[in-house]
């Protein structure tokens, strides 16, 4: 199979919806080695390098292609260049597709994050609300199938946007090998020394925003 993904998260994202895309990416490549991948990207200045380069496609603009019209690459032009690409399946890591993927013909996944912006609008700006509304819900009703990353979400989205349930395919998000690692008991408690822990704790690494806790 040739498969592409909207990567401009993988590229230019270092918090939550890069990490999923760049180990999204990883595993694919890791232990699905016979498809081909296409990673589209808005631009490859300044971008994140990812290990696995040398197993991927990157597709860019062309770069006399001025940089304010990089999202209307990523948004306008891609299904064209997808087409063009003959891919077998697109997936949009980031809640979105680009416009005119339905009638292309290719099928299409996208994941859904989230959409705590619907739930809590107050937390957001208005227009950012209205994007992302029209955003999210016109990937869900054009892609072929939804990948949501809790039930939560795929509840969310059915009750929003009401969108079919058996549309809708949970998938959690991997983690990072580092995570697997094991850590001896003398380190263990070296760490709790240090930040004067108790034998139970709970730890969240997260941004420091009221929609996130």
């Amino acid at each position: 199979m040739i498969i592409g993904f909207d990567a401009k998260r993988a590229f230019f994202n270092r918090s939550g919806l890069g990490n999923y895309s760049r180990t999204t990416l990883w595993q694919l490549v890791t232990y699905f080695p016979a498809h081909q991948y296409i990673l589209y990207t808005p631009s490859l200045k300044n971008r994140i390098r990812l290990p696995y380069e040398d197993k991927v496609t990157l597709v860019a603009p062309d770069p006399s292609l001025p940089s304010f019209l990089s999202s209307w690459w990523r948004s306008f032009y891609l299904a064209r260049r997808i087409r063009h690409d003959k891919l077998s399946l697109f997936h949009g890591l980031s809640n979105e597709l680009p416009s005119g993927i339905h009638a292309s013909g290719i099928p299409s996944v996208v994941t859904i994050h989230d959409l705590i912006f619907m739930q809590y609008p107050e937390l957001y700006k208005t227009t950012d609300v209205l994007i992302y509304k029209t955003k999210f819900s016109s990937a869900c009703r054009n892609s072929t199938a939804v990948i949501a990353v809790s039930r939560q979400t795929a509840n969310d989205i059915v009750r929003y946007f009401s969108i079919p349930l058996e549309k809708i395919h949970v998938v959690y998000q991997s983690c990072d090998p580092r995570f697997a690692l094991k850590i001896s008991d003398d380190l263990q408690q070296q760490i709790r020394n240090k930040y004067r822990l108790p034998s139970e704790y709970i730890l969240c690494v997260g941004t420091i925003e009221e929609r996130k806790n």
